[in-house]
């Protein structure tokens, strides 16, 4: 793992935005997206935070096609005003919708980044760090050490005890030189393989044979799923641990 150095020239840094997901955890209501975190919508705070980086240029959100009508009345004027400059319909997977993302990023965009919705709080530093990396060695993504014991399930049998030697938690931004996020798309377009197995797009690198760089992650990059991290995140907000 390591830490880089932001030394990338500026403005050519797209970011793809995953907003299409059901949000079954969260229960009734609003998509995840669209609770409030401190009074904002946490699409838009997220939103904000990227367009604070001076690389990105672009922003790309991948909507549930039943959330665009709103997401256009009520926060298109917010969302366009920190860097969104489209907003596309999201697919059946993950995948699919960040493909649906991939295809309108502009030709300018020399490196993309894919980033949860419901991430407002990742280190800007961080991201610097993946941006640089990314240009140099092609893929890089978050890592953080994973601390506690992982068991192996059946059901809710317990086979096996695993060493965690060697394994991290891994979230997002992760960050790509675009031609090979292309790449990696177009070959799983072609051969149908967008299923909802593929759960980062780092995978899809690494099943393509190509390096993955590990760049360690900040403290607080939570992702908000559950009222248990909604709660988490108000906490760190009135603490002043987040902005």
């Amino acid at each position: 793992m390591m830490n880089a150095s932001a030394d990338a020239p500026a403005g050519d840094v797209s970011v793809i935005v995953p907003a299409a997901g059901s949000g079954e955890r969260m229960g009734a209501g609003p998509r995840k997206p669209y609770l409030t975190v401190g009074g904002e919508p946490i699409l838009l705070r997220t939103c904000r935070r990227l367009h604070e980086l001076t690389d990105v240029f672009e922003i790309v959100v991948v909507a549930h096609p039943g959330d665009i009508d709103q997401i256009q009345q009520e926060l298109w004027t917010d969302l366009h005003a920190v860097g969104v400059e489209l907003i596309v319909p999201g697919g059946q997977t993950r995948a699919q919708s960040v493909w649906n993302g991939l295809e309108v990023v502009s030709a300018k965009a020399e490196v993309v980044a894919v980033h949860d919705a419901v991430r407002p709080f990742f280190s800007l530093d961080t991201m610097r760090a993946l941006v640089s990396t990314a240009r140099r060695r092609g893929a890089a993504v978050p890592v953080s050490p994973f601390l506690d014991t992982p068991k192996r399930l059946e059901g809710d049998k317990i086979l096996e005890t695993v060493r965690r030697a060697g394994l991290v938690r891994t979230g997002t931004p992760q960050v790509f030189r675009s031609d090979l996020l292309i790449e990696v798309y177009e070959y799983r377009m072609r051969t149908g393989e967008l299923s909802d197995r593929i759960t980062d797009d780092s995978q899809l690198v690494e099943a393509m044979g190509a390096e993955v760089a590990a760049v360690l992650d900040g403290d607080f990059n939570i992702k908000i799923t559950s009222p248990t991290d909604l709660r988490l995140a108000e906490a760190l907000l009135a603490a002043g641990l987040v902005e």
